[in-house]
């Protein structure tokens, strides 16, 4: 039994690797089961027994970046307990951290769309971790938490997408870096 699990997430991830690496090539309307299953050498009933079809994949594959993101998200500000630590610096770690997966996420941002698209299932990660963040740690008059909050998600989905455009380019991402910790300073400066 334990053989038949090994051999089961071996071939999981096979096909997940094998569908990210076309997703990287062409649209997903583009791609075959007929194709991935040449590329990742099973038979069509092999990836028939692992997944319904190639939108069941890519449902599956979002699914666990938004779970992965959810969980760093929610981590990252969880353990923060020092007066340095602010929400905009915690999100740069994060991007920093999730933007090692660049090449599967821009795929998968760019092929899932609407209400069960990657886009929006991190943008409901963020605004649900950051209204429970600032809730316990937002001390300011100036800023509702609602403007805080909204204003974290589109900044940090923004730096996202930049770090994942950018990810080759050290002198970008560590010019990015620099103008969040700037504007991180000038909101505490002004509260």
């Amino acid at each position: 039994m334990a053989n038949s699990d090994k051999r089961i997430i071996k071939t999981e991830r096979l096909i997940k690797k094998t569908f990210i690496d076309l997703l990287v090539q062409k649209d997903l309307s583009k791609i075959t089961i007929k194709e991935i299953c040449n590329i990742a050498l099973i038979s069509k009933s092999t990836f028939y027994d692992h997944y319904e079809d190639k939108y069941a994949l890519l449902h599956v594959l979002i699914n666990e970046y938004a779970e992965q993101f959810q969980l760093e998200v929610h981590t990252r500000l969880n353990l923060t307990n020092s007066d340095n630590d602010n929400a905009l610096q915690i999100l740069t770690h994060i991007i920093q951290s999730v933007s090692a997966h660049n090449k599967q996420l821009s795929v998968l941002l760019r092929e899932s769309k609407g209400a069960d698209g990657l886009e929006t299932k991190l943008r409901n990660t963020l605004i649900a971790e950051a209204t429970t963040f600032l809730s316990s740690n937002h001390e300011n008059k100036k800023f509702s938490n609602e403007f805080l909050v909204k204003m974290y998600t589109k900044i940090t989905l923004a730096s996202l997408q930049f770090a994942l455009m950018n990810y080759d380019n050290s002198d970008l991402l560590q010019q990015q870096t620099q103008f969040i910790d700037m504007l991180q300073k000038n909101i505490l400066l002004n509260i």
